[in-house]
């Protein structure tokens, strides 16, 4: 009997070491594969006054690692929003926008932003109050002084008429032309001379500021040498002389020059500077106010762009100018973000100084 019964127990055991088997592998498939959590949304409560068939973008966050993210809204709020991007992707946190567009008449309008990933869903409760009149506030951010200026053409900047320079073994004579350049970015800088005679073997020398710059033998007509804008200094000499070289010094070289102009090509020098706005201002954005003191010569026109959006195109008033910005020059919103780039620049020639700068944020209070 004793014989008989070992195996059942034996059978018995194998079963439940199986079984155990079994288990623990479940449970390391359940352990080691990667579970995806709900996603958290902030921030948890927004609400908002809008005008009657208007528009507003509300900006929320998303965190988390998540996969195939869903947006949608529940009750009244569902009529009046709707997402541009949707079933996303976040990896680690994400800032999505929201357009809110009211309806015609007034009201109270509510419900949830609802996310939805494979581990869950996350809300945030929004309440949308559609009034007649809105309250603005604003914060004013002073920027500083600054100049834009544009000078596509060319501009003399020295020039002498009707001269000679000549060298012999027992002589000689030069011309000297001293110049400054204004306090700004040259592009181009360049020597231009009608040489009306010539007489003799001898060279034709420049130097600006004791660096040789042209040696040639040359005949009457036009000559233009451009110069090494490296050698700029804030006081500059120019010599043109003659310089005779082996059996040429036994002989007398002269150049009669009729003109020489230094010309100066400055570069376009345009202005940008950035703006920091809050998630609050970005949100209940209203518009800018840019005020300033001018001081312009030329009154040229002037372009102002705002993120790349252009806001505005032409001339400036005289000595005050104030502009207001709630959208570009096509009528769509502004794209606006934690960090902005507003930029000045000239479309024609001339020179404009700000002073006096005052930015001003305009947005709804809530």
């Amino acid at each position: 009997m004793l014989s008989q019964a070992q195996p059942t127990i034996r059978d018995e055991f194998a079963f439940v070491l199986l079984a155990a088997l079994i288990f623990i592998a479940i449970m390391l498939i359940h352990w080691t594969t990667s579970q995806e959590f709900p996603p958290s949304l902030e921030p948890k409560v927004i609400s908002v006054r809008m005008l009657p068939n208007t528009q507003k973008i509300l900006t929320f966050r998303v965190i988390g690692n998540l996969t195939a993210v869903n947006l949608e809204a529940n009750g009244t709020l569902s009529q009046l929003i709707s997402f541009p991007e949707n079933n996303f992707n976040v990896y680690g946190e994400k800032e999505v926008k929201a357009i809110l567009k009211s309806p015609v008449s007034y009201g109270k309008y509510e419900g949830y932003i609802i996310a939805k990933g494979k581990g869950g869903e996350d809300s945030i409760k929004v309440t949308v109050y559609v009034t007649s009149n809105l309250s603005l506030t604003y914060r004013s951010i002073p920027v500083e002084d600054f100049k834009i200026y544009n000078y596509g053409s060319e501009e003399v900047v020295r020039s002498e008429r009707e001269f000679v320079v000549e060298r012999s073994l027992f002589s000689s004579k030069k011309a000297k032309l001293i110049f400054k350049l204004e306090n700004r970015e040259i592009e181009e800088l360049k020597l231009k001379l009608a040489i009306s005679d010539v007489k003799g073997p001898g060279y034709l020398v420049v130097r600006l500021n004791g660096n040789t710059v042209f040696r040639k033998k040359v005949v009457e007509g036009l000559e233009e040498i451009v110069l090494n804008v490296s050698d700029i200094r804030e006081l500059n000499i120019m010599t043109i002389e003659v310089e005779n070289k082996g059996f040429g010094i036994f002989f007398k070289t002269s150049y009669s020059i009729y003109e020489a102009k230094v010309i100066a090509r400055y570069k376009s020098s345009p202005y940008s500077f950035e703006l920091y706005l809050s998630p609050k201002e970005i949100d209940d954005f209203h518009s800018f106010e840019f005020s300033s003191t001018l001081v312009q010569q030329n009154y040229p026109s002037v372009e102002i762009k705002v993120n790349n959006q252009k806001v505005f195109i032409g001339k400036l008033p005289i000595s005050v100018f104030k502009l207001n910005i709630s959208k570009d020059l096509l009528g769509n919103e502004l794209l606006l973000y934690p960090k902005n780039n507003i930029s000045f620049s000239l479309l024609t020639e001339g020179e404009i100084y700000f002073s006096n700068n005052i930015i001003k944020v305009y947005s709804y209070s809530s």
